[in-house]
């Protein structure tokens, strides 16, 4: 006992001297996270640059409190005072540097979610204001200039809490410290691997198990000393970012390896070591002793330049608004000097002493320049179809302020009318406007109404074909609900060019990005027919709405990016479209029931406003809201015919 507790003893630990090898890993970790963001393939798991960071912030952390709580020097105020000094300056200068950017690249949508993310980086909650972001319809992650302030804003929650309650363990339970801190490392990590909702990536619970961790090495290394860990730590740091993608995000076996690896290096601790040389480099020192100020940038300098580049017709139109071979060499160069020099003029001007005064004159021009952004933020709004854009996005039906899509099971969201009548939407987020238009008007046209939608939820009965993707929590679950509805109307959709094919959507002109899917062909087309007449054997009815009209290219972009007038004309040849959806016509074809209503979107979008084109966009109506989800007026359009079709029903019933 005598032993552990000499291990465990926090009574000597006495402040660390500077570290190059630890700045030298913050070089590290801010390299690996800004290549990761400039999507250089080689460094697929660079994301873990953030989990670094957290380790080694804890491991200093912990060692400044816990030293100065032994010196008896520890002070709240002398301790927040040097955080607001090491912190805030850099953070509102960087933020200075993104605004008048901003306000010339960005959508009216974009605009007012970089507004909201300027308060919240501000306030330090901006982890919680990502997480209740609805990313199916907010601007792509990579157009998001402050995505990365919810690392800095958990970091902050951490310093905040953190000495209050090394203060209360060292005066009750010093004994116990480091114990006491290693059940709540534990604790966090568990309750990590509870959930697999976003909440884990972005809530301080489930994440300060990482910085909790820096502590309990800072804790065993002061009274251990072991050589040579660093061989170890460094390939069990370094393989999991080139080997891990993105797709390894949320989980926890790649931040167990690399922070094992980095937990390690730090441990060992030895300055002669040929690794602790390396990392001592001038190169790495530079980066090291920049890279907040770099990591702050990083982000709005690849985000900025992206939505620059989606604003020049030619690029647009190509799809070529990733970042070329040069233009990533003049970004990183551009960064790495304006990380410096925010590092050399504003991090160490504030760090050596607190002026009041240009610290409260620099809070108050930024305070100032959000406050004039948000009110001039009017200026998009000076033409009708820029309104129209601005709120497009606006299609879901929601309650307590809430959206209804993506709810988990027992929370879906239920309109009362007092019917006897009952109509659930089931799919994927095709049915996001119309669930709004169908709650509006369920009312008038007399039916209870429920919205079951999820993101890449195609609903099937038995193999559970797109399972990973859906994000209903439990696809059993989901079943089993779903298989209690009887004697209703269930309004059923889903994008099945797109899981039929695997491949997105090209127009001709252009194609539209993002993931791609294993086809589906046959797996959908056996488990679409199952489906369908399951859930007539209960006695329902089933609308069955045939694939909407994809578009390729973002029509709000057409209009906010590229010289579009509103009352121009966003088509492209239907006959590319007809090529697209006959295989998803052959497999609901195949369907036959006299219980089956089906609902033709392409009559509405293609071939009919133009001939012999599919539209996005006609006469001052902008349909869509992005290249294949329907706007509030493409969804009306639609629901419209629903409602007729759930009102013939009722009248015949």
């Amino acid at each position: 006992m005598q032993g552990i507790y000499k291990l465990t003893d926090i009574s000597n630990i006495k402040r660390i001297s500077f570290r190059q090898d630890i700045n030298g890993l913050r070089a590290i970790a801010v390299l690996v996270v800004v290549f990761y963001h400039a999507e250089l393939e080689l460094f697929k798991g660079g994301w873990l640059g953030v989990d670094i960071f957290f380790v080694i912030s804890g491991y200093l952390i912990s060692n400044i409190i816990i030293s100065e709580l032994n010196e008896g020097t520890f002070s709240f105020k002398t301790f927040y005072l040097r955080r607001i000094r090491r912190i805030l300056p850099a953070l509102f200068s960087a933020l200075l540097l993104t605004i008048p950017f901003a306000y010339f690249f960005l959508t009216p949508k974009a605009m007012e979610e970089y507004i909201d993310s300027l308060i919240a980086s501000v306030l330090f909650y901006a982890n919680y204001h990502f997480m209740n972001l609805d990313f199916y319809v907010a601007e792509s992650t990579e157009l998001m200039p402050l995505l990365h302030t919810w690392s800095l804003a958990i970091e902050e929650q951490y310093y905040l809490l953190f000495p209050l309650f090394a203060f209360i363990v060292y005066k009750y339970f010093k004994k116990y410290f480091i114990f006491i801190i290693g059940i709540l490392t534990v604790g966090s990590f568990y309750l990590n691997t509870l959930t697999q909702s976003t909440d884990k990536f972005y809530r301080l619970e489930f994440r300060m198990w990482e910085v909790l961790l820096g502590a309990l090495v800072m804790i065993l290394s002061n009274n251990l000393k072991i050589k040579h860990l660093e061989k170890i730590g460094l390939p069990l740091m370094l393989i999991p970012i080139f080997y891990f993608e993105d797709t390894w995000i949320n989980d926890a076996e790649p931040k167990i390896i690399a922070l094992i690896g980095i937990s390690l290096i730090i441990f060992s601790n030895t300055e002669s070591s040929a690794l602790t040389k390396i990392l001592s480099l001038k190169i790495f020192s530079i980066i090291g002793l920049s890279s907040y100020s770099i990591y702050l940038l990083h982000q709005p300098v690849f985000a900025l330049f992206r939505v620059y580049k989606s604003r020049i017709l030619e690029n647009y139109l190509n799809k070529n608004t990733g970042i070329l071979k040069y233009e990533l060499i003049l970004l990183l160069l551009g960064l790495f000097l304006l990380g410096f020099l925010n590092y050399e003029y504003i991090e160490k001007y504030y760090k050596k002493s607190i002026s009041l005064k240009s610290f409260l004159g620099l809070f108050t021009l930024t305070i100032l320049s959000i406050v004039g952004l948000s009110s001039v933020e009017s200026k998009y709004f000076e033409n009708d179809y820029l309104n129209q854009i601005s709120n497009l996005n606006g299609n879901t039906f929601s309650a307590d302020g809430v959206s209804c899509h993506n709810r988990e099971i027992n929370n879906f969201c239920y309109l009362d009318n007092s019917s006897d009548k009952n109509v659930y939407a089931l799919g994927d987020s095709s049915l996001r406007s119309i669930t709004y238009w169908l709650a509006r008007e369920s009312e008038q046209a007399d039916f209870n109404f429920t919205s079951i939608t999820g993101s890449s939820c195609l609903f099937n009965f038995g193999s559970k074909i797109l399972e990973n993707s859906c994000p209903l929590v439990d696809y059993d679950e989901l079943q089993n609900f779903v298989l209690k509805i009887t004697d209703s109307i269930i309004v059923y959709s889903g994008r099945l060019p797109l899981y039929e094919s695997g491949a997105r959507f090209d127009n001709s002109i252009v194609k539209e990005s993002g993931a791609e899917f294993k086809p589906l062909t046959t797996e959908l087309k056996r488990e679409i027919e199952k489906t369908i007449l399951r859930l007539i054997e209960n006695n329902n009815i089933v609308i069955l709405i045939y694939p909407i009209p994809e578009q390729g290219w973002n029509v709000p972009y057409l209009f906010t990016f590229i010289d579009f007038n509103i009352n121009d004309t966003v088509s492209y040849p239907a006959n590319i479209w007809y090529e697209r959806r006959d295989p998803s016509y052959e497999i609901l074809n195949f369907i036959k029931s006299d219980a089956i209503y089906k609902v033709y979107p392409e009559e509405i979008f293609c071939n009919s406003f133009v001939k012999n084109e599919c539209v996005g966009a006609f006469e001052g109506k902008i349909f869509y809201s992005d290249d294949d989800h329907l706007s509030l007026d493409g969804g009306k359009l639609l629901t419209d015919q629903i409602i007729d079709v759930i009102s013939s029903i009722n009248s015949n019933n």
